[in-house]
């Protein structure tokens, strides 16, 4: 043990087996708190923006990339703000970015290629890692979330769809299928046949989101909009967590950690020390 280790220990009032179990402790926070982040943000997923992301053919080219960034930033914002509150780290987004797609890809490898059969390029989940890096990046530099919510916000939304094409593009290319022209990813679809396939989302060579028009861009740029406004509001939201009571420490948990208790090592006088004992007089 260093003499610096030492002092840290002498002011802290922690023993050097209190200081292993508080590191020990801290590396358990760390392993329940990655479980909790990808649960959270997997979850918001799930709920909010699933059936865009579940197969190739179901990937719309308007629908999909104006929900899938509006739903992602959520989690991002919520936690970036955690971490930078609490610790002034910026690695919020990029934490739930790559946390998330650990958890997905697990559960579509178990889930759909385990159990169900079904090929892993059917299931190819979509990333955010470009825009969470441009929002952690952008946090670092400037230090301020408002600069972050104007121009990240935006960034995000608008890095979603290019960040993806690169595993996208293929299943977009024209396939004959019995003197009919389709998509590789709409022949994947007929082929593996899923029970429930919604309508609105079977052709994706074909969008629906007729306020909008037919160009994808039209809904990339009004997701980065919107995006905007979700960035501030779970910002607040993730402000609002760290917003923590702490219980106070009792003597048997400073006891538990080897912790020394003021009271009995001499600090404060306990009650009715201060009281003399006088004779009687007869």
């Amino acid at each position: 043990m260093t003499k610096n280790d030492a002092a840290v220990l002498t002011a802290a009032e922690l023993s050097p087996q209190a200081a292993k179990w508080s590191r020990t402790f801290d590396y358990m926070i760390i392993v329940i708190a990655a479980f909790l982040v990808m649960s959270v943000t997997y979850l918001n997923f799930l709920l909010l923006a699933g059936d865009w992301d579940f197969f190739i053919d179901f990937k719309d080219r308007e629908y999909w990339v104006l929900i899938y960034p509006i739903v992602q930033i959520m989690m991002a914002a919520a936690f970036q703000a955690i971490f930078w509150n609490l610790f002034r780290l910026p690695i919020g987004a990029t934490a739930a970015a790559l946390l998330f797609t650990l958890g997905v890809w697990i559960e579509r490898y178990q889930s759909w290629g385990g159990l169900s059969y079904f090929p892993i390029t059917l299931v190819v989940p979509g990333t955010f890692f470009a825009g969470a890096l441009i929002l952690d990046g952008m946090l670092c530099i400037t230090r301020s979330f408002v600069v972050t919510g104007l121009f990240g916000g935006v960034l995000f939304g608008l890095t979603f769809y290019p960040s993806n094409w690169a595993f996208l593009a293929p299943y977009f290319q024209p396939v004959k299928l019995m003197d009919s022209v389709t998509s590789l990813a709409s022949l994947m679809g007929y082929t593996f046949a899923r029970t429930g396939t919604p309508e609105y989302v079977r052709l994706i060579e074909r969008g629906t989101l007729r306020t909008f028009g037919s160009p994808v861009w039209v809904s990339v740029f009004f997701s980065a909009f919107v995006c905007i406004f979700q960035y501030f509001f779970w910002w607040l939201v993730g402000t609002l967590a760290t917003k923590a009571t702490f219980i106070p420490v009792g003597y048997r948990f400073k006891q538990l950690y080897g912790m020394k208790d003021k009271v009995q090592s001499g600090g404060a006088k306990p009650v009715g020390a201060e009281i003399k004992t006088t004779g009687v007089v007869a």
